[in-house]
């Protein structure tokens, strides 16, 4: 089988964000498929190019041809338009070039991406099915980053998307909650979600006291967000948290990673003599389980709307595989998993004088922490182990290839 997957922001297999789209490529050439991934060159959330691949993985090969377009992803709205226009422009041309697939996947990250995909699809006769990482355009009216009434053509583009997909692939169950809504069949639309990959956190003995000594944190207690800065993921509720804990010696918190409200966040922090909070760039993602694997508890926070129910972050899944504590400020249906999961504590969004309540009373109390951490653990391996998900998908392409889409039924894990 021919596959090809349109993704305009597809991290490599060792950068920085989500796992998920190379893992999900990965698997499907390691089923005998000849998988071409049509993206950007550049990672989204470092800004470094990132290379081609072209590889044979078990019977089937994983070709990645990176395409070099405008790169304001995340700048202002005009700049994010030229991207988004440019790459699905040429993403199109280039869909074009290429041998005759048998399915075509195209991802809304941005919804043009999705779009270049299916006139891809279209123009070859095949099968076309939809991924959906982010709700546009209605997010993008919440956040008012445009308005309702710009929102109407791109309604109309993801409305027409929706019909001619065979199937419509969610990544998070609010996200196909709000399908529904809009009238899209329940039995059209999967839940494929960021997964936990175990083998990855499989870290040494020593990683702990190695990563510490790197970092200088001594026997401090370390709350840590590993994650974008962005408006969605409220990070400036940690330096708030950390004003509220800067006359108690011996917790610290870090904050990795990188976004286009990072230079807020620390002009934010500027200025308040906070020795218990530091910044650092986001690591590749291979580095990631060792490095929670030296804190005491990992941090979460999320802005208040209407569609905080669409996301299920990769820090969710990250955090509790490695047994990690939650300590989130958000609401919403994360909230609820943590609190029901008892994997963490939870206050209010943006309540930055309860999160730096939580991390007091939290260390302070070794043996609560080791139970949570125990039941995040446990709740992912039990529901959302990564190549179980891998291998859903991968079952549902298949079908959709084959002409069965209708006939293969949903799947979603929680």
């Amino acid at each position: 089988m021919n596959v090809h997957y349109y993704m305009q922001f597809f991290p490599g297999e060792h950068s920085p964000g989500s796992l998920q789209p190379f893992a999900f490529a990965t698997a499907l050439a390691g089923r005998g498929h000849s998988v071409t991934v049509i993206t950007a060159k550049y990672n989204i959330d470092s800004g470094a190019d990132e290379p081609d691949v072209d590889r044979q993985t078990g019977t089937g090969a994983l070709r990645v041809l990176r395409l070099d377009c405008h790169r304001g992803g995340r700048q202002s709205t005009v700049s994010r338009l030229r991207a988004y226009v440019g790459f699905m422009m040429a993403a199109r041309r280039t869909g074009r070039r290429l041998g005759r697939p048998d399915v075509v996947v195209g991802s809304i990250q941005p919804m043009f991406t999705g779009w270049a995909a299916w006139k891809n699809a279209q123009h070859a006769g095949v099968p076309f099915v939809l991924e959906i990482r982010d709700l546009w355009p209605d997010a993008l009216v919440v956040k008012k980053a445009i308005s309702p009434l710009q929102a109407r053509p791109l309604h109309w583009m993801v409305n027409t998307l929706y019909r001619n997909s065979a199937r419509i692939v969610s990544l998070t169950p609010g996200i196909k909650l709000e399908l529904v809504k809009k009238g899209v069949p329940a039995d059209k639309v999967d839940v494929f979600p960021n997964g936990f990959n175990p083998a990855l956190f499989d870290v040494p003995s020593g990683t702990r006291d190695e990563v510490r000594r790197k970092y200088s944190w001594g026997d401090d207690f370390v709350a840590i967000y590993a994650g974008s800065f962005q408006e969605v993921t409220a990070v400036e509720v940690y330096v708030r948290a950390a004003a509220c804990l800067k006359y108690h010696p011996g917790i610290r918190l870090a904050l990795f990673g990188s976004g286009p409200t990072r230079k807020r966040v620390e002009k934010l922090a500027t200025g308040q003599n906070l020795t218990n909070l530091e910044f650092h760039e986001p690591v590749p993602k291979k580095d990631v389980p060792a490095l929670l694997a030296a804190a005491d508890v990992g941090l979460m926070a999320l802005f208040r709307s209407p569609l905080v129910h669409i996301y299920f972050e990769n820090k969710l899944m990250d955090y509790m595989g490695a047994g990690l504590p939650i300590l989130a400020a958000m609401e919403g249906p994360q909230a609820r998993m943590i609190a029901d999961s008892d994997a963490g504590r939870v206050t209010g969004a943006f309540d930055h004088e309860g999160l730096a309540r939580l991390i007091l009373e939290v260390s302070e109390d070794a043996p609560a922490r080791r139970q949570m951490g125990d039941n995040g653990r446990r709740l992912v391996r039990d529901k959302l182990l990564l190549p179980d998900i891998l291998n859903r998908y991968a079952d549902t392409v298949e079908a959709c290839a084959q002409g069965h889409a209708s006939e293969h039924p949903v799947w979603e894990p929680l």
